[in-house]
């Protein structure tokens, strides 16, 4: 049952507060996903509000919020679109932090708890595909990262330069 105070947060979209509940009641699923969806339309709505539920560690909790409750499919799929939607928004440092705070690994636990095609596994899929385009995860094979790793690369980069004025001037 959800208390005045955390009601207020949720239509507020009051990030401190909301991310304060989800610390105090870490154990109920009902609280960590209203508040996974909070986190998401707060962003959704102010994008700039990002930073702040990066500054504040609103990714440690929504991989704790996974990690407590990985069979919880709606709680997963929640909590994996509010990462997406806060490294989206948040850029490279928040994709950055995203990693540093035990992302991954709560998004790699959605994908083998999850079903290929369920909407947690493809929430997860989306964040992970978010974090690959700040560079953080890549999606290669353990084959093609053996043969990356072990390529030697020599030689020297030499450009060109030719600098023409335009015609008219």
């Amino acid at each position: 049952m959800e208390e005045p105070d955390f009601e207020k947060a949720l239509e507020e979209r009051d990030i401190r507060s909301i991310l304060g509940e989800m610390r105090r009641r870490p154990h109920q699923v009902e609280v960590q996903q209203a508040a996974s969806d909070a986190l998401f339309r707060a962003v959704q709505h102010h994008p700039a509000t990002a930073k702040e539920a990066v500054q504040s560690g609103a990714f440690e909790d929504l991989s704790r919020a996974i990690m407590s409750n990985t069979g919880h499919r709606d709680l997963c799929t929640d909590a994996a679109t509010a990462l997406w939607r806060l490294c989206r928004e948040g850029g490279f440092a928040a994709a950055q932090a995203a990693v540093k705070q035990g992302c991954f690994d709560a998004l790699k636990c959605i994908l083998d708890c999850h079903p290929e095609g369920s909407a947690p596994n493809e929430a997860a899929l989306l964040a992970l595909g978010c974090l690959a385009d700040h560079g953080m995860v890549s999606f290669g094979s353990k084959q093609q990262v053996q043969d990356l790793q072990q390529k030697k690369h020599k030689g020297k980069a030499i450009a060109q330069i030719r600098i023409v004025p335009e015609e008219g001037f």
